[in-house]
């Protein structure tokens, strides 16, 4: 690992225009025969020269780097930000600078500033193994002329996301999605960034992919697309039925309906948190005027899920892909719903629990904990070598998988952007280590290293 810190050249004589890199002895020796200089999505021809100033004999760390000093002109062609610590790996004919890692996030808010990227902010906690710029961008922050990025860049000197004029990304780790945000696969030719968790599957997509799979399906609540003669059909076998939006998350927009006797409906609509009887003559109107069936719903029975004091729960799963391009496990949690509630997310009010413990508390102390959780590792994991085998580039999952009062296990929904309140909340260590998985992930597959990672943070 090749630890550097890029300065402005302060060799006398120099001409600004030239793209000379002045290094130490022991560096230049090793350079000088490379003749592309790389950082993120930029290129530029360069010769490599040693700086006789430049003391040698320590051995390069994060906090005692390599110095390279680049023309002004050099460094604001690149767009390096000289404030952060870089890694620097050569090939052949190349020297590259970096990693330059872009997180691309969603329109929902006018702007973003230091505030609203806390969660990016504890990534950032083991910047001192990876080194390099991370970008925090969105579509509109591109600009397609000059092919650079208008947005927030980690400053590890300030501990702040700081806006600044900065190069494509050649890896991106998608934490938005819209319908604008199609250009990271439409323009990964063009640009060769590496992209990943580049599409996310709707609730319908999601159980198209895993119907099939001999292993997951025994898993899967029966799910249907909403109409009235679905859902009137689905009545025909179940007493209750959950309506899901099949685009929305964190238990947006679920319907509750109840069979109360063959003519009759009560509707319990988690948009407005009321109930309401209707007729069965009734329904379809009802649907109509709801917008349920002009939003695109699934249908599935409603679980009879394992409760803690009446109140039901489900168990989040954390998995993501390490530097070695492995899946791993890095949490699991269980969520259970507020009193008198059915909605278990923790942006609702639901509270974190330990899955040993959730367990006991709804089965009692002689509960097969190991067993279940290997189990619930085993799904997972197959889950993951599934979506693998899709063709499209996935490195994180946040999987809910639920248990129902007979203790079988149902796979409720799997997210790509996952959000992670209830590890802070339960284990500090393990919300970190949640948190830096994808920076190490992006380091790998943007083609650097790390160091050992023990102390991050520390």
């Amino acid at each position: 690992m090749n630890w550097i810190k890029v300065e402005r050249s302060e060799v006398e004589g120099f001409e600004q225009s030239q793209n000379i890199l002045y290094t130490s002895k022991g560096l230049a020796n090793k350079l000088k025969s490379r003749t592309i200089l790389k950082f993120g999505q930029k290129e530029i021809p360069i010769s490599v020269k040693e700086m006789p100033s430049k003391q040698e004999g320590h051995k390069a760390d994060f906090h005692h780097p390599d110095i390279i000093q680049l023309s002004e002109d050099t460094i604001s062609e690149l767009l390096i930000q000289t404030s952060s610590t870089y890694q620097l790996e050569y090939s052949e004919t190349t020297i590259k600078i970096g990693p330059v890692v872009g997180f691309l996030l969603g329109e929902q808010h006018y702007y973003y500033h230091h505030r609203r990227l806390k969660e990016l902010t504890d990534a950032m906690g083991i910047y001192e193994k990876v080194g390099g710029l991370f970008i925090a961008f969105r579509y509109c922050s591109i600009d397609w002329q000059e092919k650079c990025i208008f947005g927030h860049y980690y400053n590890d000197v300030t501990k702040r996301w700081e806006y600044g004029k900065l190069p494509i990304p050649t890896v991106v780790y998608r934490r938005g999605f819209n319908k604008r945000n199609n250009f990271v696969n439409e323009y990964k030719n063009e640009f060769q960034w590496k992209v990943f968790n580049d599409i996310r599957f709707d609730k319908w997509e999601m159980y198209c992919q895993l119907k099939d799979n001999e292993k997951l399906n025994p898993f899967l609540p029966v799910t249907e697309l909403l109409t009235v003669d679905s859902l009137l059909g689905l009545f025909e076998k179940y007493p209750k039925v959950i309506l899901k939006p099949k685009s929305l998350s964190r238990g947006r927009g679920i319907t509750i309906i109840t069979l109360k006797s063959p003519e009759t409906f009560v509707i319990h609509d988690y948009r407005y948190y009321n109930d309401l009887t209707i007729a069965k003559a009734e329904l379809e109107e009802y649907l109509q005027e709801g917008k349920y069936l002009d939003s695109e719903y699934i249908i599935q029975p409603f679980l009879n899920l394992a409760n803690i004091e009446g109140s039901p729960w489900d168990i989040r799963v954390v998995m993501q892909k390490n530097g070695e391009n492995q899946w791993i496990c890095n949490g699991i949690e269980c969520r259970l719903a507020p009193s008198g509630k059915m909605i278990t997310n923790i942006s609702n009010g639901g509270r974190a629990l330990h899955l040993k413990e959730a367990l006991e508390l709804a089965f009692g102390e002689e509960v097969e904990s190991d067993l279940i959780s290997k189990d619930i590792h085993a799904i997972s994991m197959e889950f993951c070598k599934m979506m693998d085998l899709t063709g499209y580039h996935f490195a994180e999952f946040g999987l809910d998988i639920a248990l129902d009062t007979h203790q079988h296990y149902w796979f409720i929904e799997a997210n790509v952007r996952p959000t992670f309140k209830g590890f802070k909340a339960l284990d500090e260590q393990i919300y970190k280590q949640i948190c830096y998985e994808p920076i190490l992930y992006s380091t790998s597959i943007a083609g650097f290293s790390w160091g050992n990672n023990d102390d991050a943070d520390e």
